[in-house]
């Protein structure tokens, strides 16, 4: 035990001498927080740029406008006359979409005709054109079914006959978990953690990693007594450092951005705690595969900024490929935000989660089992080739 109180103070006497180095461990992770934070600090668009080409020009179609530019996601920021100019400008990226009233929009209307009132849009950016696709389909059903009212008043049926007649069967919508759609909620759940793994990745990695490029290895291991003192007399201080931030990133979360907590809180702190114990023992996994310093920083870090494409956060993991689905479980970050989301989002109980505890189990013993080649590469002193 007394070598483990060797490394563990000499580790906190190092960061202490060197501030620059804090401040880089501490700030890193803490910009992140803040980017994103101020990134998506709106929670969702709003005002999204739309050409509107009104064919018409009459009072019903003014109105249509009207309701349309009423919609907080819809903002109508030019008049064009023809099609090839609402090309031009979606093509410049002055507007999103541009929206087509017909000619005799109103005479058709009061006659009981169908009208097309075409929305084109950019593909491309999918958020934005799923949003306004949403909008414009919402206020036009609003304004379809108030014009059909009217006409079916003026063949004598009465109001309530009229909105039966118009709008026989509704919609009981009951959106479960982010019911407000906010961006805000949705993503920083996934980013904020991954900035976390991330930092504690590289961290990881360049701790244990340059003892043996520095040829400390022989010192540390004198000073420890065994591999195990010395892996965690290093890596405990950034345990408990990192630890610390996720506090603040999970006060950010549930606190400031009130993001519905559907579990214990104490939950969300445990499987935290545990996701930074297991990603340091991946790096100190790949500290004792390298063969070099430099192989080492980009195996640990490509393999921790990869962690987040193959989550399936963004893109549902049942949709990938058979081989991308089983390349996705080499990652502890995928279990943790799978799992994070399960509990703290969902409130499912924590017994449904026992494959992800596992997975983390998994990975923790491929560090634990990498021990061994770690102690004789610190009793070699340093790496190979560096």
């Amino acid at each position: 035990m007394s070598g483990f109180w060797n490394v563990f103070t000499d580790e906190i006497k190092n960061l202490i001498n060197s501030p620059k180095r804090l401040l880089a461990y501490v700030g890193l992770p803490l910009f992140l927080f803040y980017l994103y934070a101020s990134i998506f600090g709106d929670g969702a668009l709003h005002e999204i740029p739309v050409a509107i080409q009104d064919q018409d020009k009459s009072g019903l179609s003014r109105e249509l406008i009207r309701q349309l530019d009423a919609n907080s996601t819809i903002n109508f920021t030019s008049d064009v006359n023809n099609e090839k100019n609402a090309m031009h400008q979606i093509r410049t990226g002055e507007v999103f979409a541009w929206i087509t009233i017909p000619e005799n929009f109103e005479r058709d209307i009061q006659r009981g005709q169908n009208v097309d009132v075409v929305l084109n849009y950019n593909g491309n950016y999918l958020t934005p054109g799923g949003l306004l696709y949403k909008a414009f389909n919402q206020t036009l059903g609003t304004f379809s079914a108030s014009a059909k009212v009217n006409v079916l008043m003026k063949k004598g049926q009465s109001l309530d006959q009229a909105k039966l007649s118009a709008n026989p069967v509704t919609l009981d919508q009951h959106t479960l978990f982010n019911p407000s759609l906010n961006y805000s909620h949705y993503l920083s759940l996934s980013l904020f953690p991954m900035a976390l793994q991330m930092c504690v990745m590289v961290v990881t990695i360049f701790t244990l990693g340059s003892i043996l490029k520095y040829n400390q290895g022989k010192q540390t291991y004198e000073r420890g007594g065994n591999a195990w003192n010395v892996y965690w007399g290093k890596v405990l201080p950034y345990t408990l450092l990192y630890f610390l931030l996720a506090t603040v990133m999970i006060t950010y979360l549930f606190g400031y951005l009130q993001i519905p907590l559907n579990c214990p809180i104490s939950y969300v702190y445990i499987i935290t705690f545990l996701f930074i114990i297991v990603t340091q023992l991946m790096g100190l996994f790949f500290v004792s595969i390298a063969s070099d310093f430099r192989t080492l920083c980009t195996i640990g870090g490509g393999y921790a900024a990869l962690a987040f494409s193959f989550s399936g956060y963004t893109f549902p993991a049942m949709g990938m490929p058979v081989g991308i689905q089983i390349l996705d479980m080499v990652f502890p970050f995928s279990s943790y935000a799978r799992m994070f989301t399960d509990l703290s989002i969902k409130g499912m109980p924590l017994f449904t989660n026992v494959n992800y505890l596992i997975g983390f189990s998994i990975f923790a013993l491929i560090g634990i089992f990498s021990l061994p080649k770690f102690g004789v590469k610190l009793q070699k002193g340093h790496y190979e080739k560096d």
